[in-house]
């Protein structure tokens, strides 16, 4: 492994808190640092409000919020349709040792309403720690005030990030929008600077002059090989433009990689339904993948994208460890304010305790209360998940094993394993299945000079194993698939 990471979370479900007087504190988490590093925090749901009422939302390392990409700004159309989803961002560069991040929100600017909010999400921190010379996690946070978006897609901020071998990367873009009347966003994290249709963007546009204001996120995962990679906060103004082309954005591009030999830890699935999916009645399974944990630990997983929905219904959005959902913080309730005003982007996270072994996880929607409309929904979304082993720390692997292959993968009959920069040294070499049982052990010593060694294990279930190496130096692990 070429990192490790950790993560806290906590569940936000506050019901009819008031707002109107300093930022208040709907949760806190705390995560201990084993080194330097840096913390990635989220803060994502929905929230309910008054009529009237500006709700601002953030992730912070402190008990307030601050302006520009600090925070997202939300504010309720009616009585009725009196819902908002929202997603914010922060990262923060932390020292070894315990440290606390909050999510905070307060009604701020416009007060017509009575101030009071139900607010229901997730406050969500992930520890990586500091590698140099090692790709892991990169953050910017941005913001550009009327900027013209129409015409040609904008490339608001990029990062790059130097992957040491290959891998997996994903990427976020999230924040807030500022926009005109009749003006249709789309928004994407992307690697180039443009978007594409379905999965390849979220959208939304605001209500009028005086709702001008969302918040919107978008996910997408693509392989990269070893070497420098770029990636982009994308927006345009697309297929409805009948408003002034502007916008202002307040957001924030995250990029995290995973190298090849972490696949076991990491999970994702572009849902797409352009031709609908009929919600009424029991909930619906948009989506389902399977993780193997090799170890206790935690699973975060996180659906975000774009829902259109029919004017008159109620629908519910979730992440979930099984096909259905759970009230308050375990949904995303989405109301459209009409038949033509009938998106929200949004994004719900849960985190849920596993033992070892293999786990379902799913993504679901349904229509519940309201049932006025058509029934019909159309979803364009990500559904992600990464495994945390419990106590996870920093660990980069000593510049030896980077060397260390085995192969092949998937393997039937025997797998090589190589080690050509330890030829000279002492090592243990050990195969284990996904619960940790112990299958094999060989030593190596520094008088024997091999640079590979063959293990026959046409005995073995098909299954997930790994072939962890050690000496004094520190650790590395392998994973391969027995078919």
């Amino acid at each position: 492994m070429l990192f490790a990471q950790k993560v806290a979370h906590t569940a936000i479900n506050q019901t009819n808190v008031s707002l109107r007087a300093s930022a208040t504190v709907l949760g806190q988490v705390t995560i201990n640092a084993p080194s330097a590093g840096k913390v990635i925090l989220r803060f994502d749901g929905y929230c309910l409000s008054s009529e009237g009422d500006r709700i601002v939302l953030a992730a912070s390392q402190t008990t307030n919020w601050g302006p520009n990409d600090d925070c997202v700004e939300l504010e309720a159309p009616n009585a009725d349709a009196n819902s908002n989803a929202f997603s914010h961002t922060r990262a923060y560069d932390v020292a070894a040792g315990d440290h606390n991040f909050y999510a905070v929100a307060q009604n701020f600017y416009e007060m017509d309403g009575n101030g009071i909010a139900s607010i229901y999400g997730s406050l969500t921190a992930e520890w990586f720690p500091e590698i140099p010379g090692k790709a892991f996690a990169r953050h910017k946070g941005f913001f550009y005030e009327n900027i013209l978006v129409e015409g040609a897609p904008q490339a608001f901020n990029a990062l790059t990030i130097d992957a040491p071998v290959s891998g997996k990367v994903l990427v976020r873009f999230d924040g807030k929008c500022v926009s005109s009347y009749g003006d249709l966003m789309f928004f994407a994290a992307s690697n180039t600077p443009t978007w594409s249709d379905y999965d390849g963007s979220t959208s939304n546009e605001v209500i009028d002059n005086d709702l001008n204001r969302f918040s919107f996120s978008h996910v997408r995962m693509y392989d990269v090989a070893a070497g420098s990679h770029t990636f982009y906060a994308v927006v345009e103004n697309y297929y409805e433009i009948y408003g002034n082309g502007f916008a202002s954005i307040y957001g924030s591009l995250t990029v995290q990689f995973y190298p090849d030999t972490d696949a076991s830890t990491l999970a994702f699935l572009p849902i797409t339904t352009p031709f609908g999916v009929v919600i009424e009645g029991p909930p619906v399974t948009l989506g389902q993948f399977k993780m193997n944990a090799p170890v206790a630990g935690k699973v975060e997983i996180n659906l975000v994208g774009t829902c259109i929905g029919s004017n008159g219904d109620q629908i519910k959005l979730a992440a979930s460890n099984v096909p259905n959902w759970g009230p308050n913080d375990e949904n995303i309730t989405f109301e459209p304010y009409s038949s033509d005003l009938n998106r929200v982007s949004f994004s719900h996270t849960r985190v849920y305790d596993v033992a070892p072994g293999e786990h379902d996880f799913y993504a679901v929607v349904q229509n519940v209360e309201e049932y006025e409309g058509s029934g019909l929904a159309v979803v364009y979304a990500s559904f992600t998940g990464r495994f945390f082993p419990d106590g996870a720390i920093s660990t980069q692997e000593p510049e030896a094993f980077q060397s260390v292959k085995v192969w092949p993968n998937p393997a039937s009959d025997f797998i090589s394993i190589e080690y050509p920069e330890l030829a000279k040294e002492s090592f243990s070499i050990t195969l284990c299945d996904e619960k940790g049982n112990v299958l094999k052990q060989c030593e190596k010593t520094e008088n024997d000079f091999s640079e590979q060694l063959r293990w026959e294990v046409a005995n073995l279930p098909a299954a997930v194993y790994f072939v962890k190496f050690a000496n004094a130096s520190g650790t590395a692990v392998r994973r391969f698939v027995r078919i």
